[in-house]
């Protein structure tokens, strides 16, 4: 367990471990995409589950690296498995995450 890097273009995952002096950004080395820091909650699907990547994607590029968000009673929400659900999910807690 630990925190991610992800490649959406190439579908991969790098785990990062928890030391975060040793932590690695940049382009991955396959295709040279940008990867992006997500956090180690982040479940990646098979690489061959088209249809949540398309999910993961949207969801990254929105802003949503899978860190945790609490609706207003404290409640963690759980994130979407579905294009329908990200979308929403998208309009609705866009003002909960991080920058």
């Amino acid at each position: 367990m630990g925190y991610k890097n992800v490649c959406i273009n190439c579908k991969r995952v790098e785990s990062l471990g928890t030391d975060h002096d040793n932590f690695r950004t940049g382009n991955y080395p396959e295709c040279s995409n940008e990867m992006i820091f997500v956090n180690h909650k982040f479940r990646p699907p098979k690489k061959t589950d088209a249809k949540a990547w398309k999910v993961v994607s949207f969801l990254i590029i929105n802003g949503f690296e899978f860190q945790p968000i609490t609706d207003d009673s404290g409640c963690y929400i759980k994130y979407p498995e579905s294009m329908k659900e990200a979308e929403s999910f998208v309009t609705k807690y866009r003002e909960k995450i991080k920058r």
